[in-house]
């Protein structure tokens, strides 16, 4: 009798920082900087392909996941580390655009050249349940890659994986891994290789491309008056969730 093919999950969580910094008392600045992180947002979409496929927006973060055999894990491995690599050149030719609009002097505009970006990788197991038209992940691996988002790693900018993921995945970038022991809730002590990009940023060229055209820093300066307008309108100043107040 054939045995069952098992899989597994790829869960990862592309996770902006500097976000909260953004959203002060000034409602303006409040406004903008969440207007500057759906266009960041998107531009991780944008950047992501097959097989990660996205489970949900988290705020300041987009969760993805992939499944794969285990005839096919490898294969998926390789195709997920080239999607991250492209998460990165993504963001960051994105943060670079938008730093060229010079749509106004508020804190959120004048620093979004500041905002950062992290990857937390895990492979495990996940229930994947059908709601209305959306996948929902469920499970104790699911739990941990969104614990593991409080760290004690000392930087904004980084790819943590843990045991099982870099089993899988081996390395990343050809960078030096520094493992870590992080004390997560639940789960006790979780041994994790984190991986510290070289200048991410860098690595987008500068180009023709992302460099705002004239209609482009007019269209973005509307955008975000107009919808500031209607913000205040309506009293909104609406805040981030914080990584570690959100719920498993």
């Amino acid at each position: 009798m054939n045995s069952k093919p098992t899989s597994k999950t790829f869960l990862l969580l592309a996770d902006i920082s500097g976000y909260t910094h953004f959203m002060r008392e000034n409602p303006v600045a409040s406004s903008h900087a969440r207007q500057i992180i759906v266009r960041l947002l998107k531009s991780l979409i944008s950047a992501s392909a097959p097989p990660l496929t996205v489970a949900e927006l988290e705020g300041d973060a987009i969760f993805f996941y992939a499944t794969a055999s285990d005839k096919d894990l490898d294969r998926i491995a390789a195709q997920i580390k080239e999607q991250m690599r492209s998460l990165f050149a993504g963001f960051y030719a994105e943060t670079r655009k938008l730093a060229g609009m010079k749509a106004c002097a508020c804190d959120a505009c004048s620093n979004v050249g500041g905002l950062k970006l992290k990857q937390i990788l895990h492979v495990g197991d996940a229930a994947i349940e059908r709601v209305n038209q959306f996948n929902k992940l469920f499970g104790l691996d699911v739990i941990l890659v969104h614990k593991l988002l409080k760290n004690s790693v000392p930087s904004d900018e980084y790819v943590l994986m843990t045991r099982q993921a870099h089993s899988v995945f081996k390395d990343f970038q050809g960078l030096t891994p520094r493992v870590l022991r992080e004390k997560v809730d639940e789960f006790g002590t979780v041994h994790v290789i984190v991986f510290y990009p070289i200048h991410p940023s860098s690595t987008v060229r500068e180009n023709e491309s992302l460099r705002p055209t004239a209609a482009d820093m007019l269209g973005w300066k509307l955008r975000m008056k107009w919808n500031t307008l209607l913000d205040l309108v309506r009293g909104q100043n609406i805040k981030p969730v914080p990584s570690s107040a959100r719920s498993e």
